[in-house]
C-alpha cells in the first residue's frame, strides 16, 4: 500500500473490528497500517474475509500477523515459495539475462548475496543446497526485519557488461527485455517502487517511465511463474 491507500485501509480495518464490537484509535490504526504496508488493500480484504471465515481464528479479533499469514503464508511456507521461484528463475532465464520478481524480499536476498549472474550460475546440486540455505536464511531476516529498499530489478551478465562500458557502443551486449517471474502486477509494483541496481559496484540506472512502458508492453508475451 501507498499513503494514499490509508483512509480506504482505515475503513476497512474499522468495519472488520466492529464485527467484534471492537473500536479503533487513530494511533492504533497508524500502527496497523505500518505493520501492512507491504501488503495491497485487495489482499488485505481478502485476509480479513478468509480470518473472519476461519473456524480456528475467526472467533479472536485480528491481529496484523493473522492478516500476513492469510494474505501471503506464514513465514515457512513464504520462504518456501520465494526459493521455489528463484530455482525456476535460475533455471529457465539464466544468468545473463535480468529478472523481476513479484517479491520484493526476494530482490534484496538475492543482492544480499551476491546478485543475479552469481545466484543464476551455479553449477551443481552441492551449490544448489549452499545456495538455497544462504537465500532461505537472508529472506527469513529479510521477513522479519523489512529492508528499507530493494533493487528495482536483478540485472543479468549482459547488463552489467554494459554499466561497466559505459557510453561506448563498440562491445555492448544486445539487450533484452526483463523476465518476470510470478504475479505480473506485483512485479510491476516492485519494480516501480525500487531504486537503482547494483552490477558488480556499478550503478544500473532505474527504469525510466518510457523504459517502462516498454517492459509493460513486452510482458504480454512473459509467462510469469506462480
Amino acid at each position: 500500500m501507498t499513503e494514499h491507500d490509508f483512509e480506504a485501509f482505515a475503513e476497512v480495518w474499522s468495519q472488520a473490528l466492529e464485527i467484534y464490537n471492537r473500536s479503533v484509535t487513530p494511533g492504533t490504526i497508524e500502527l496497523v497500517f505500518r505493520a501492512l504496508e507491504r501488503l495491497e488493500l485487495d489482499e488485505i480484504r481478502r485476509a480479513l474475509t478468509l480470518h473472519i471465515q476461519s473456524p480456528d481464528s475467526g472467533q479472536y479479533p485480528p491481529k496484523p500477523g493473522d492478516v500476513i499469514k492469510f494474505a501471503r503464508g506464514d513465514s515457512q511456507s513464504r520462504t518456501l515459495q520465494a526459493w521455489a521461484k528463484v530455482e525456476r528463475a535460475i533455471r529457465s532465464v539464466g544468468h545473463y539475462r535480468d529478472v523481476a520478481f513479484d517479491d520484493p524480499l526476494i530482490h534484496a536476498a538475492i543482492e544480499r548475496i551476491g546478485g543475479w549472474p552469481k545466484v543464476a550460475m551455479v553449477e551443481s546440486e552441492k551449490d544448489m543446497v549452499w545456495l538455497r540455505q544462504r537465500f532461505e536464511a537472508q529472506y527469513r531476516a529479510y521477513a522479519v526485519h523489512r529492508p528499507e529498499n530493494w533493487p528495482a530489478f536483478l540485472a543479468g551478465v549482459a547488463t552489467q557488461k554494459n554499466a561497466q562500458i559505459g557510453q561506448h557502443t563498440r562491445g555492448r551486449l544486445p539487450g533484452k527485455d526483463i523476465a518476470v517471474i510470478g504475479d505480473r502486477a506485483r512485479a510491476m509494483q516492485v519494480i516501480e517502487r525500487g531504486r537503482d541496481a547494483l552490477a558488480n559496484g556499478t550503478q544500473v540506472q532505474r527504469i525510466t517511465d518510457s523504459s517502462l512502458q516498454g517492459l509493460i508492453a513486452n510482458m504480454g508475451s512473459n509467462k510469469g511463474v506462480a
